[in-house]
């Protein structure tokens, strides 16, 4: 819906350089007009005084993780913001950034916007932005699953500290990210100096945002799925049109095999119910976007593709499930 208000989410883990980058964030001109929403865990909150004196619409969240014990303080404070904006009690603001804990589950937090309709008509989630470590990144990865699952459903990834980690351990990092979301966008930042324009306000979460965007993860498909790594993608593709009314069967089918592993789905096909006619489909975790329907192919590869990012899949439990059901 034309209007609507995009939100954000800052993600990483412990230590990461989340409020580095978002008070780099704020303090450029373009960007005084956020509402900034930071979600604190334990009763003292510090992180918002960074950035207090850089947007004049502030609200702490603490005591608390925002994706399990104040998920409903979440959609409360979205209500009260727009509420209060709407009655000139506060600046007027065109967008907003929900800094997380560095211990949340994003998961959670994007369905609370994917699947509260109420909200959705005043605001639409723009991108889930990871900050990753560049100097101890390997590591929280390999010890944390959120951090794992924090970078397997970003849209953007930000390598920050890369001033000071050894090129090496960049480049290692790198490769690692690329296992774990082959569609994602990877940036670097030192001291959190980034380009705003290059994380906010692309709509880079929605599945029929711009051709580029489409194209941007479409091609990332030719990654293949590593059978020894416990997260990776895995990639179907499939020339000519697809069974819609089987297709339908397969997603719901591998969503309820593998819930909790499976973090996101994105993909491409032409159905045969519609001509031969393509459409986005979106998902994550159980929660699917409708169909978006395209008037044509994005690119010039017309074979349609499904991507799956998830942990421990059964690769080759879903290749028979598509097999059997979808074409």
């Amino acid at each position: 819906m034309p209007g609507r208000i995009p939100v954000a989410f800052l993600t990483g883990f412990l230590g990461s350089g989340k409020t580095t980058l978002l008070a780099r964030v704020l303090a450029q001109g373009g960007f005084a007009d956020t509402a900034v929403i930071i979600n604190e865990f334990g009763e003292v909150g510090i992180d918002h005084l960074v950035v207090a004196d850089l947007a004049e619409n502030i609200v702490e969240l603490r005591d608390g993780c925002l994706c399990c014990t104040i998920r409903g303080d979440l959609l409360m404070t979205l209500r009260d913001l727009h509420r209060r904006r709407i009655l000139g009690e506060i600046p007027s603001f065109r967008r907003v950034l929900v800094e997380t804990t560095g211990l949340a589950d994003p998961i959670p937090l994007v369905h609370t916007l994917m699947t509260n309709r109420p909200l959705l008509t005043v605001y639409e989630l723009d991108a889930v932005v990871c900050v990753v470590d560049s100097e101890l990144g390997l590591t929280t990865l390999a010890e944390h699953d959120t951090a794992q699952d924090q970078v397997a459903l970003a849209d953007v990834l930000v390598l920050s500290k890369v001033d000071v980690a050894p090129r090496e351990s960049v480049d290692a990092l790198r490769a690692r990210l690329t296992t774990l979301n082959p569609g994602a966008e990877v940036h670097e930042a030192a001291q959190g100096a980034i380009d705003p324009a290059r994380l906010f306000d692309r709509g880079l979460f929605q599945p029929a945002a711009r051709d580029a965007t489409i194209a941007r993860w479409l091609a990332a498909t030719a990654h293949q799925h590593d059978h020894g790594a416990r997260y990776g993608a895995h990639v179907i593709r499939h020339a000519g049109a697809w069974s819609l009314a089987g297709t339908s069967v397969f997603l719901n089918r591998v969503v309820n095999e593998f819930r909790d592993r499976l973090l996101r789905i994105k993909g491409i096909a032409a159905f045969r119910e519609k001509g031969g006619k393509p459409a986005l489909m979106h998902a994550v975790q159980d929660k699917f976007y409708p169909l978006a329907w395209l008037e044509t192919w994005p690119d010039a590869d017309e074979e349609g593709r499904l991507v799956f990012i998830g942990r421990d899949l059964d690769v080759n439990r879903i290749d028979e499930l598509f097999n059997s059901l979808c074409v």
